[in-house]
């Protein structure tokens, strides 16, 4: 359930969208982003391409990527989660290495993989002061489409901290998507952002950047370097990469019908429990003014 932000659309996106000198041109766009993605990988299955055509990336994930249940990690995991946690660090040093980020810009925030939603007063309150501190153009990040339960808080974090930012009368950069993955007719469509017959944004509002040779070469590189997460980055395509303006999601609302990506994983996070989570988180934050 989203209102699309088509009307007026931002000068950043405008800037981003132009034919001529946007980011499809091949020409280096002077935006500074922050990416906000949940796990390590997912900056590079989302946005390497973006990232190489913008000005001075700073990546931020929400989580560690390690699960506390061993039977959620990946199976070449041995070991704690403290020693999966920090494969999936020096896997996401690796990869940004070969898109020229350097570690003073790559951030963790802190949260566990699968439970980003339980912790969400805090990665919201720890995101807003870096964008405080950073005053980005443009965060990039995650749809709310139920593909997994820290994507959608990634969503959400950044929503909710350029509203942080706005009461304190500090600039909000804009707000823009990549695609990750969802549910549609019961498979996993990735590189895609959901259909606008399910409410979502119309395809007008997306770029579609094909990635150059040289773009796909790097991507393949860098997602080589996930040793651990092969099996999963196997249904990712390198060749094209999707942005758009960030819609206002309701996110007590489902974001599609029907089953949701990672409950038909049997999961323990529901769509349903998300959601009542995310409920009281916001209903909190509308009845404290000077969250």
């Amino acid at each position: 359930m989203i209102t699309p932000n088509s009307l007026n659309p931002p000068s950043a996106w405008n800037r981003l969208a132009n034919p001529v000198t946007g980011i499809c041109s091949g020409i280096k766009v002077d935006l500074e982003p922050v990416l906000l993605v949940a796990h390590p990988d997912d900056e590079t299955i989302g946005a390497s391409g973006c990232m190489g055509r913008l000005r001075n990336p700073t990546v931020v994930f929400l989580t560690d990527g390690a699960p506390r249940d061993p039977g959620l990690r990946s199976p070449r995991a041995t070991g704690s989660r403290a020693r999966y946690a920090r494969l999936r660090h020096d896997e996401a040093i690796a990869a940004l290495a070969l898109a020229g980020v350097t570690t003073d810009r790559i951030l963790f925030l802190g949260g566990v993989d699968q439970e980003a939603i339980h912790e969400i007063a805090l990665l919201a309150e720890r995101f807003a002061s870096l964008l405080a501190q950073i005053q980005p153009d443009i965060v990039l990040t995650h749809s709310y489409e139920g593909g997994h339960p820290d994507h959608d808080a990634a969503a959400l974090v950044v929503a909710v901290s350029n509203r942080m930012l706005a009461r304190q009368g500090k600039t909000t950069p804009e707000v823009l998507e990549m695609t990750s993955y969802h549910l549609r007719d019961g498979k996993c469509v990735t590189g895609e952002f959901l259909p606008r017959d399910w409410g979502q944004a119309s395809a007008e509002e997306e770029l579609a950047i094909q990635l150059s040779p040289e773009e796909q070469v790097r991507k393949e590189q860098m997602l080589s370097a996930y040793i651990s997460q092969q099996v999963v980055l196997a249904r990712f395509s390198i060749g094209l990469e999707r942005l758009r303006p960030a819609p206002a999601y309701d996110f007590t609302s489902a974001p599609h019908p029907g089953k949701l990506w990672y409950e038909s994983l049997g999961w323990p996070m529901t769509g349903e429990r998300w959601r009542e989570i995310a409920a009281g988180f916001l209903a909190d934050f509308e009845e404290n003014p000077c969250a």
